[in-house]
């Protein structure tokens, strides 16, 4: 899918998602925030950066940051966070609990040019997470940074 399609179709998909926030939060059923939060829901401030490279150590663009959700080996929702930019970097910036943690643990997936790499999956602990500036049900705020290399398909 060229870049223009994946560009169009991320967006189309957000405005669907908008709409339906909108409905379900008149309904009550979520806040506008989309993140189904009720009150008394903790929250965290989370942000992950780093680089994406292959095994060159030369940087990759337009590698996708997903956070996934993945029960009993079958992937359940999946969305994307960020993308890299022409000199590899990323930065995803979410609540923490937007990102489905399971079993203590927020599964992301990196994304390249699947004809030439190999998908990296990483799962960020939160026990190895530092909050600050907690106060209530707000946990704080964390940083993690997160280089990664993609892997080149064998026999390419």
């Amino acid at each position: 899918m060229n870049l223009f399609n994946r560009f169009f179709s991320k967006h189309i998909n957000r405005v669907i998602q908008s709409i339906i926030r909108l409905v379900l939060g008149t309904l009550g059923v979520l806040d506008f925030s989309g993140c189904g939060a009720m009150y008394g829901t903790p929250s965290a401030d989370f942000e992950m950066v780093g680089k994406v490279t292959n095994e060159k150590t030369e940087p990759l663009s337009e590698v996708e940051v997903i956070a996934a959700d993945v029960e009993h080996d079958a992937l359940i929702c999946e969305k994307v966070v960020s993308i890299t930019n022409k000199t590899g970097n990323y930065r995803v910036s979410e609540d923490l609990y937007d990102l489905w943690g399971k079993n203590g643990g927020y599964l992301f997936r990196f994304v390249g040019d699947t004809n030439l790499y190999e998908p990296f999956d990483t799962i960020i602990l939160e026990k190895n997470l530092h909050f600050e500036d907690e106060d209530g049900w707000y946990k704080g705020r964390t940083s993690v940074t997160v280089n990664v290399t993609l892997k080149s398909k064998q026999g390419e």
